[in-house]
């Protein structure tokens, strides 16, 4: 059966040539998971900011980072790709949307990497070593500072490397991202390098090795830790981990194909990588508001007093006008 295709180049120099009825399935599968995640995005980053105790939690901080990032990533990126998935180009076609929708496809979408794997590590601090927050100074040094390292460090950088590196742009609205980042035409090779193994391998690896290594310290100090006082706390930090980390498994096989045509095979796997395994990458974006509700019962709780309030005052309004009329 002959196809239609399309010339599509990912993030890591792989051309995908898309069948209409792949974009199709794709665009329906980004579609019912962006209209699933929205109302749990929106209803965490309320409960996370309206209730003071989870609020000035230091373990929350990170995860009120990572929810907004997350919710820009959701909201604008993936619907920058369904739109582009359902037409064939981006719509509106304007060199302002395709810089934004670069900015937020590199810039945040590692930025996100960065605040999970420093949830990881930050957990060992708060568990086994809270003497280093002890002080409002170590907790600026050790808590605040990295927070906000992880926060801004990529979507700045992406902001210079997009809008302000020397290099010439050449909108194309039917290519994926307007043929874009721009910036790869004459960056040095160094700095790709850098770019794929810093930004992107280092963090999965880190979110991966640490998130096992305080589900493996948890297990092995586990009488120890039930006698301290923040037992409950302790194993909520590490289960609400082990869900987000488990949804970046499948970030893995895009990073193994990577992982092998970089070894001197750079063919391996081209034709899975682009129009496959770029798009798996943000699974992660659309599960994690499940897995922190799938995580904690408490907000799973507070999400259901939520409906129950609201079919009250739904009820309450109805009866009000059936008496009145």
């Amino acid at each position: 059966m002959a196809y239609n295709v399309s010339n599509d180049q990912d993030n890591n120099g792989v051309y995908a040539y898309d069948s209409p009825l792949s974009k199709l399935i794709k665009f329906w599968l980004l579609i019912i998971g962006v209209t699933m995640a929205t109302p749990c995005y929106l209803f965490l980053i309320y409960y996370f900011l309206t209730k003071k105790s989870v609020r000035e939690a230091l373990y929350n901080h990170v995860i009120i980072a990572s929810l907004f990032v997350d919710f820009i990533i959701l909201t604008v990126d993936l619907s920058c790709h369904m739109g582009y998935l359902r037409l064939g180009y981006l719509a509106p076609s304007s060199p302002a949307l395709c810089l934004i929708w670069q900015l937020i496809d590199y810039g945040f979408w590692y930025g996100d990497l960065f605040l999970k794997s420093w949830a990881a590590v930050e957990r060992h601090i708060l568990i086994f070593h809270t003497n280093l927050i002890s002080t409002a100074w170590k907790r600026f040094f050790v808590h605040y500072l990295p927070l906000v390292f992880v926060t801004f460090y990529t979507p700045l950088t992406y902001v210079y490397l997009i809008f302000f590196y020397p290099a010439e742009h050449t909108y194309i609205y039917d290519i994926l991202m307007c043929s874009g980042p721009y910036y790869y035409l004459n960056i040095p090779t160094w700095l790709i390098w850098y770019e794929s193994i810093f930004h992107y391998v280092v963090p999965i690896f880190v979110l991966t090795i640490f998130s096992n290594a305080l589900f493996f310290r948890i297990l092995l100090q586990k009488s120890r830790l039930r006698v301290a006082q923040g037992w409950r706390q302790y194993r909520k930090m590490t289960i609400q981990l082990i869900f987000v980390t488990i949804t970046y498994l499948f970030d893995l096989p895009y990073i193994i194909v990577t992982i092998v045509r970089w070894s001197g095979f750079p063919d391996f796997g081209t034709d899975l990588q682009g129009p496959y395994f770029y798009y798996v990458n943000y699974i992660p974006i659309v599960l994690f508001p499940f897995a922190l509700l799938g995580s904690n019962s408490t907000i799973l709780k507070s999400c259901f007093s939520l409906k129950r309030r609201q079919h009250r005052q739904v009820g309450a309004t109805l009866l009000n006008k059936t008496i009145w009329n």
